[in-house]
Parts: C-alpha cells; sequence; structure tokens
C-alpha cells in the first residue's frame, strides 16, 4: 500500500465522526443482544486512545488556526494539494479510501500541516548555522513535466520512447495515469529543493538533469511507491543567500517537525501557545487528552 501524504504529519481520522456534537438520547444499533446508544458511544470514544488523541488534534489545530492561520493562502492549500494528487495517480482515491479520508479532509491535512509549520517556525530559533549549511545544500527552483506510470515497465516503456525519439507530449499522454497537469502535459509548478510537496526521490532525480528536454533514463521509485519518468523544462540560476532565507527557514522548520527525535521539543512549542490562549479542558473524560503539551517543558524551565 502506498504511503500515505508525503511530508505531512500523520492525522487520525475517525470516519467523519464529530463526537462531541451527537445527541446522546439517540440508539445508534439494535440487535437481539441489546442496543448502542449515542451517549455509549460518545463516551467509549472519549476513552479510547483515538478518542482522546482526535480531541487533542482538534483543539491544537483550532487554537494554531486562529493565531497562524493567515500565514497559510488558499493557493499555498490548492498547490500542495495538486502537486501531491498528480503523483499518486490513478491511485489516489484508493490511497484516501484505505486511509479513510475524503479529499476534503486531505485538503485540510495539508492546511492544518501548514500552519502548524508555521506555527513552530514562529517560536523556534532557526540559527545562523542551519541558514547556512541549509543554503549550501540548497537547489535553485526549476520546472518539470512528470509521468506517473501505473507500474515499472510502464516506465521504462516511456523512456524507450522517448530514446526513440517520441516527443515529450506524445509519451505523456500515452503513459501517464494522473490528469491534474494534462493541459500542461505533465508540467508541475516550479519548485526548489525546500520543497515539501514533491517526493524527495522525483527532486533528486530532477536535480541531476543538467538542461532543458533532458529526461530521467531510468524510473523513479517515489517514496510512496509511484513510478516516474520526469524530464526538466527550466531551471535558474541560484539566487543570494538573502533571497531564500525564509524559504530555507521553512525547510529547516519542516525537517524538525518532522524528526521523532525532535517529539518533546515540539509538544513543548504548541504547549506554550495553548497556555498562552488558555486552554481548559472541561470534560473530565477529556481532561488528560492534552497533558502531554501543556505539561511539557514546564518542569525543565523551572
Amino acid at each position: 500500500m502506498r504511503k500515505f501524504i508525503w511530508g505531512l504529519l500523520a492525522v487520525i481520522f475517525i470516519g467523519g465522526l464529530v463526537f462531541l456534537s451527537l445527541n446522546s438520547s439517540k440508539t445508534l444499533m439494535t440487535s437481539d443482544s441489546g442496543k448502542i446508544t449515542e451517549k455509549q458511544f460518545i463516551n467509549d470514544v472519549k476513552k479510547s486512545s483515538a478518542g482522546q488523541q482526535e480531541f487533542a488534534n482538534m483543539t491544537i489545530n483550532k487554537v494554531l488556526d486562529n493565531q497562524y492561520g493567515g500565514n497559510v493562502s488558499k493557493a499555498d492549500i490548492q498547490n500542495a494539494y495538486d502537486t501531491q494528487k498528480a503523483q499518486y495517480g490513478d491511485s489516489f482515491k484508493s490511497v484516501l479510501a484505505s486511509n479513510n479520508a475524503t479529499e476534503d479532509q486531505f485538503k485540510t491535512n495539508i492546511k492544518n500541516n501548514l500552519v502548524m509549520n508555521a506555527a513552530i517556525k514562529a517560536n523556534y530559533k532557526v540559527t545562523d548555522k542551519q541558514i547556512n549549511q541549509a543554503y549550501k545544500d540548497y537547489h535553485q527552483n526549476i520546472t518539470i513535466s512528470m509521468i506517473t506510470a501505473k507500474d515499472d515497465n510502464s516506465a521504462k516503456q516511456a523512456i524507450e520512447a522517448l530514446k526513440s525519439g517520441d516527443s515529450w507530449n506524445t509519451v505523456y499522454k500515452k503513459y501517464t495515469t494522473e490528469k491534474t497537469y494534462a493541459k500542461q502535459n505533465g508540467q508541475l509548478p516550479s519548485f526548489d529543493s525546500t520543497s515539501t510537496s514533491v517526493d524527495s526521490a522525483v527532486q533528486e532525480a530532477a536535480f541531476k538533469l543538467s538542461k532543458p528536454n533532458d529526461y530521467s533514463d531510468s524510473p523513479i521509485t517515489g517514496s510512496n511507491g509511484g513510478f516516474y519518468v520526469v524530464q526538466l523544462n527550466k531551471t535558474t540560476t541560484k539566487p543570494s543567500l538573502n533571497n531564500v532565507r525564509s524559504k530555507l527557514s521553512d525547510k529547516i522548520v519542516s525537517t524538525f517537525l518532522n524528526d521523532q527525535k525532535n517529539t518533546t521539543k515540539i509538544q513543548t512549542i504548541i504547549g506554550k501557545i495553548l497556555r498562552k490562549e488558555n486552554v481548559n479542558v472541561k470534560d473530565s473524560q477529556l481532561k488528560n487528552a492534552l497533558n502531554s503539551y501543556m505539561t511539557a517543558g514546564i518542569s525543565s524551565s523551572k
């Protein structure tokens, strides 16, 4: 099964459930063995680890969106959505289904994680040493076209067709399984090495191409299990450090967020934001759901 959503934090979906809005008097199921009411269901969900985590997610997302949502535009969300969807090809719907998610939830997930990035960036000090190292590793903006093939063999056939002289547009139409950028014959929005939407394997292969119309000479296997062929359309000159400082900071923050070794540090940052917003859990069954955040960093600071 393909990995779900590159570069994003895991989110638990509970089948569209919004358990706090249910009417506890309603019967959800009847049988010869007895019935299940909404009240019973709510109580079980609230006590479960999934329910506790979902409540924590809802609280964190609500607070962070209020404080940092203005730093994320609809265009940011749509671009990330389109780019990631293109890399899943015709398996996109099945990947969503296997993760019990809808397209709207996918977009919400993207938004929540972009907002999380903005929140951590505002509260995490990026050092000059980190910036300088990131700039050394930085690859400038490029534009590529991409074929999302159904399997490794199809990707190889596409490459052979290109080698035999067939045009990119002809090969793209024959072998791609993803049509998000069909009008552009597979051309993605430009990106650089700070991108969190384009698979790292695709980036690595694309950055090795030196001049326009060069294409990958072997199938690219993405971290999600997909198979790709890419062609370089345009490259640019590496900008000065000051011109990409903000992008480099974003990349450093994203790397920080996705490193499990930083879990406690991330919880400390989020906890500080939640305490500043006077978050107070009223429900006795959910009162401990945010403990790992609300207490993070307090003892060490004392």
